[in-house]
Formats: structure tokens, sequence, C-alpha cells
């Protein structure tokens, strides 16, 4: 749960300097998980006609992806704090009649349209900076027996693009442990806490199918080096290590090269992951 001090937090973060980021890298980003958006579309069977929320929707693409499935006599709204990404969003969308964007804080906002037949996300509600209350209003926004699908990313241990990478800054920094429920990728590997948010929310029949898969780490065709670039520019260990001494950066990347180039092939920087696609239903 949040505390007063930090209520906000990440919506700002996000609203602002990491939303700016992700779309600058935003190809990288998009390609690197795309698998993850396609298989979590897959398992949501949207019908033609339904009225969908994409939550933290990013510059759009699943957005798009699922308008395409619910057809003209359907809709999708995509919904993103990123003023920026927003705004990438629309343009890539502003040939379809059946799409909406705006931007607002799902965990808040009262968004037009609602209640919603299926709410949908791809790895876009693991900040909120108060979970249950955030799926408290996002339960408002969805039809009572309307079905929900969010992909969120499963235990760090088992995606080595975080667990080995996250490694480098504490060789050289100290760090205090990690919070494994703090807002951030990895807020719902746990299966029982991401179930009590969403049952006390008012969702029920939750499950979880672990989607395993590989992400191109810094893109198709990225070299380790620029894996590694990228790890540095986009990704918050690059935050870790940018107020450090020149020489400690150098080493972290080499130290970040020599990992990705375990991984290197002629397709990309290829690791492996595992995220849950998580089904619920309104109650």
């Amino acid at each position: 749960m949040s505390t007063p001090a930090s209520e906000g937090f990440e919506a700002d973060r996000w609203a602002g300097e990491m939303g700016e980021r992700w779309n600058r890298h935003l190809d990288q980003f998009e390609s690197s998980i795309e698998a993850f958006g396609t298989a979590a579309i897959a398992t949501a069977h949207f019908k033609a006609g339904e009225h969908v929320l994409d939550i933290g929707c990013g510059g759009g693409p699943t957005t798009l992806a699922i308008a395409k499935v619910v057809g003209p006599s359907g809709s999708v709204t995509g919904i993103d704090v990123s003023p920026t990404l927003i705004e990438t969003a629309r343009r890539r969308g502003v040939a379809l009649a059946n799409v909406e964007f705006v931007c607002g804080d799902a965990a808040t906002a009262d968004v037009l349209g609602a209640p919603f037949d299926r709410l949908f996300s791809r790895f876009g509600v693991m900040f909120f900076d108060d979970p249950y209350a955030a799926f408290a209003h996002l339960r408002s926004l969805v039809k009572t027996k309307g079905r929900a699908l969010f992909a969120c990313w499963g235990p760090i241990e088992q995606n080595p693009w975080m667990s080995e990478l996250a490694s480098v800054p504490r060789r050289y920094l100290s760090l205090p442990p990690p919070d494994a429920r703090a807002p951030g990728p990895f807020a719902f590997a746990d299966r029982a806490y991401f179930t009590d948010i969403l049952t006390r929310a008012g969702f029920t029949d939750v499950s979880f199918e672990a989607c395993r898969g590989e992400q191109l780490f810094g893109g198709p065709g990225s070299t380790a080096e620029a894996a590694a670039d990228f790890v540095v520019q986009a990704l918050p260990i690059g935050d870790l290590l940018k107020e450090q001494p020149e020489a400690i950066q150098q080493h972290a990347l080499e130290d970040l090269r020599a990992i990705l180039k375990k991984y290197e092939t002629p397709a990309g920087v290829r690791l492996n992951a595992m995220a849950w696609l998580v089904s619920a239903t309104a109650g």
C-alpha cells in the first residue's frame, strides 16, 4: 500500500521522463515484448462488437491490434498517463474509427464509454502506487461478468533479462534489497499477492497462465554492444549508474556487454522471459 508521501510517484514518473524515454526507444521496447502482447490478445479471445479498455497502452500497438479483432461494431479505448506516448498512439491510430486514446491515470480516471465489456493490459498495471485502490477503480470501469486479461512479468529469477542485468549495479553500488511488491515490472510476480488484490477489488475466477518466450533485447538484429547501450540509456539500471564516476560506468558497461554476449545470435540478443497472463471476471 502506498503512503501519502509516495502517492502518485510512479504516475508522475511515467507522465514525465519515463514516458518520454519509452517513446524515444519505442521500436526497441515494443519489438522486445511484442510476442507477449500477441499471446495476451490471443488468450483474451476478443469477439466482434466488444468494447475494450486497454490500460497502460503506451504507443498503442495492442490497442490497434485489438481494434482489428473487435471490428467496426466494437471499439477500443487506450489509456496511458504519458502525454508523449498518447500523442504517438493517436498518430498511429488516426485512420481507425473504432479507436480512441485518452491521456489519464487508469487508477483514478473516469473514462468515457465505461463500463466496458472487457479490460486488457500488456505490462501496464504493475506500476500503481496503491494497487488495491487502483484495481477497485478498474473494477468500476467494466460491466459485471466482464472479463479482464492482464499480462505482467513473472518471477524475476525466470526473467534473466532483469535478474542477470540487475546484478551489475550491485557489483559497484551499495543498494538496499529490492521490495518485491513495490511498483515496478515485477510487482505482481507473486500470484497470491495479485490474486488478493483482484479478489478484494471484486474480481472472481482469477487464473494464471505462464507465457514463456524470448525478448530480442535492444530490438531485432541488435549486437551485445548495442543492447548494452540500450540498457544504459533506456532502463533504470542506467539511472543507478549515471551519477557514478566514469570509471565505474565504463566497468559496468563492459560487464553488461559480457553478459549480453552470451545471448547474441544473428537474430539479435535473445534472452528468455516469462510472463503471467492473468484472467479474471468482474463479479
